[in-house]
């Protein structure tokens, strides 16, 4: 289980509840965010996909369904375009396939916002807006206040080259996908409904569904993503 950008993999445990004794998550922290240390190497989605290759590795794991959230959905395509025979699904959500050229320069000047002097405090305020909705001012919600802090902690330059890094996801399009099921939130203000469904008719039978939230539904309402992250009763 990949996460979004700026949080960590801890974010999972809800999700993880939710979904119960019959699976197991591994949720590691990519570089520069929770308990991982960026190191020195330059953010790309092919390096962080090498350390979800090497955590298997580390956890004797041959293959496994990957769900990646946001950045994290661009992840699990990197996982899957550079190591094809373990993944068994994907599950892609809240995220996007590819990035044209305008979506590239908003990205490339959100990247160049967070590392400008107080660039990322005022870059907060619209990231938590896109993420939470009108409940972005709910100091009292312990996600909105968790989000928050280690959108901060995370510190500019490592977003920003993580934003750098995201437009480099098209690259990782394959002719042969694992199976892939795409979600998208039905209030989506980051990744709205027509990117979802250009990502999913984009790869060769992947299923689309949407469950209730936005941009961190799985996060915000994980009894409610739990069933549609399930697979399909054959």
């Amino acid at each position: 289980c990949l996460h979004s950008l700026a949080v960590e993999g801890s974010w999972y445990a809800p999700l993880a509840e939710a979904l119960g004794d019959d699976y197991r998550l591994l949720a590691p922290d990519f570089r520069g965010h929770g308990m991982t240390a960026r190191g020195g190497s330059a953010i790309t989605l092919g390096l962080i996909a090498g350390d979800v290759a090497a955590m298997w590795d580390a956890e004797n794991v041959e293959s496994s369904v990957v769900l990646g959230i946001s950045l994290g959905g661009m992840v699990a395509q990197a996982v899957s375009g550079s190591f094809p025979n373990r993944v068994d699904a994907q599950i892609l959500m809240a995220t996007r396939g590819a990035y044209d050229e305008e979506a590239i320069r908003g990205t490339s000047a959100r990247a160049a916002e967070v590392r400008a002097p107080n660039g990322l405090e005022q870059a907060e305020e619209m990231t938590m807006h896109r993420w939470f909705g009108d409940a972005s001012r709910n100091e009292a919600d312990p996600l909105v206040r968790k989000a928050r802090e280690q959108f901060r902690n995370a510190g500019g330059n490592t977003i920003g080259a993580y934003f750098d890094a995201m437009t480099e996801v098209g690259t990782f399009h394959t002719d042969s996908p694992p199976p892939t099921l795409v979600v998208g939130g039905d209030h989506d203000r980051s990744t709205p409904r027509a990117v979802i469904e250009q990502l999913a008719a984009s790869i060769t039978g992947a299923e689309l569904r949407f469950a209730e939230g936005g941009h961190l539904a799985a996060f915000h309402n994980p009894r409610a993503v739990a069933p549609t992250v399930r697979p399909s009763p054959e």
